[in-house]
């Protein structure tokens, strides 16, 4: 991969593929293309991550023609994308700039000095994960830092910039945990909350939420806490229809632990119980709050000797598959 620069200097290239991907030559944002998704954006996105090692005519090819049938002529393609390439690379004005081709392999070649941020990325992670020093927090924060979302997110449908991806959020991952366990050691734990917050931001997942809410319940911010699991919840639900892990119930258990004369003021409790909207209709609950009401509904009804009944329903379009939020229905419900 291209090596970034120790020293800057006054007038360099800064390429950026964490969470967008950009190139950047002194204050000039260059716009090679309208679409970083064609081809030719492709194969310069390859050849950046790949630096001096440069990719083969065989790779260039498989990842850019493989998987379609209309290409007849791989090879030929290929040289026609690479040719363009370098007409927008000249039109960009960059001096020295140009794909190389040698030993059966292309390789971007410049004499301006190049960053990348991802290889900044990589090269700090690494080294904050190794170090053992008192100088460790301070180098994972700044690792933290670097990672301003997913490698080239445009191009997720593009399995190595995936795989790529997979990475770089794995190893983002151990700089958060590491860091995080630090500052709570030593009981830092609204830094803890910022932490957790940009992470659950950049790769939402269970991990950073339960992480926050914990932070949250530290802090004493009893009613933050409820309304980050109460949102996560709901995502999960609605976005990936899964239930909550047993680390993010566990984490409930614990804002249940909360006591209500800590949590809350009388004054406070009737402010939160009240809804906003008309009470009229059905009552949209998460999952865990659905099966303590269920718990407590039948307590009831055991004492009064009633009955109830409970029906699970699915809705799903005309192939039976599940309905998401987003589906379009194909006219509207009667009336």
């Amino acid at each position: 991969m291209a090596i970034a620069m120790q020293e800057k200097p006054s007038v360099c290239l800064i390429i950026t593929m964490l969470g967008q991907f950009s190139i950047r030559y002194g204050e000039t944002a260059l716009k090679l293309e309208r679409n970083n998704n064609t081809r030719a954006m492709q194969a310069l996105q390859m050849l950046l991550y790949s630096g001096a090692q440069g990719l083969s005519r065989a790779v260039l090819m498989d990842r850019l023609y493989g998987r379609d049938e209309r290409v007849t002529d791989p090879a030929n393609n290929l040289k026609v994308t690479i040719s363009n390439l370098r007409k927008r690379l000249a039109q960009a004005g960059l001096p020295g700039t140009t794909i190389q081709f040698s030993g059966g392999s292309y390789r971007w070649q410049s004499s301006l000095p190049t960053e990348v941020d991802v290889d900044c990325f990589y090269r700090q992670a690494e080294a904050a994960l190794a170090e053992t020093g008192p100088g460790r927090e301070e180098a994972l924060q700044r690792a933290c830092a670097l990672y301003a979302g997913d490698f080239l997110p445009h191009l997720q449908g593009e399995e190595w910039a995936v795989a790529v991806a997979v990475h770089c959020r794995e190893l983002y991952g151990r700089c958060v945990r590491t860091l995080t366990d630090l500052l709570r050691t030593r009981g830092a734990n609204a830094e803890v909350l910022t932490v957790a917050t940009r992470a659950a931001a950049l790769c939402p997942q269970e991990e950073w939420d339960a992480l926050r809410i914990e932070s949250l319940l530290a802090l004493g911010h009893y009613q933050e806490a409820k309304a980050v699991y109460e949102e996560t919840v709901t995502r999960l639900d609605e976005t990936f229809g899964v239930k909550p892990s047993e680390q993010l119930v566990e984490t409930l258990r614990k804002l249940e632990q909360v006591s209500p004369e800590r949590a809350v003021s009388m004054e406070q409790l009737q402010t939160v119980l009240v809804e906003d909207a008309i009470l009229h209709g059905a009552y949209y609950c998460p999952f865990p709050s659905f099966i303590d009401t269920y718990r407590a509904v039948g307590r009831m009804l055991e004492r009064s000797g009633q009955s109830a009944y409970l029906m699970l329903c699915w809705l799903t379009d005309r192939q039976g598959r599940p309905w998401r939020t987003e589906t379009a229905w194909p006219r509207p419900f009667p009336r």
